[in-house]
């Protein structure tokens, strides 16, 4: 019974072991996902508005105008990419995220639960 006892608790330490290495490479993958979307789409949007600054008080003509407004608007996007991106990176990195995210969606799919029926007895 000692032996069964110690085995049980053993087994049990080494499933949290398991877990947690996991939890850990997840989160490991989704910090390294969220580096690399900040190192790919914000500085773009940061270096287009030190050159705004800059160039504030010069005069340009509206060719130039256009260009400067066009690349904002198309580095804005980029930035909501980087933001919308976060989620799709926590849904592609983390099973558990996946499955809780499921859980939320299909909140009217129930499991199927089986009831005993009561059979009256003579």
């Amino acid at each position: 019974m000692i032996l069964f006892g110690y085995l049980t608790i053993r087994n049990i330490h080494l499933t949290r072991v398991l877990v947690q290495q996991q939890i850990d490479r997840q989160l490991i993958k989704m910090t390294l996902f969220q580096v690399i979307l900040i190192t790919v789409f914000m500085p773009p949007y940061s270096i287009n508005i030190i050159y705004i600054l800059i160039t504030n008080g010069m005069i340009k003509d509206a060719n130039q105008l256009m260009i400067e407004n066009s690349i904002f608007t198309i580095l804005t996007l980029l930035t909501y990419v980087y933001n919308s991106g976060s989620c799709y990176m926590f849904l592609i990195s983390s099973s558990r995220f996946r499955r809780t995210v499921k859980e939320k969606i299909f909140i009217w799919k129930k499991p199927n639960q089986i009831n005993p029926i009561q059979q009256p007895t003579i």
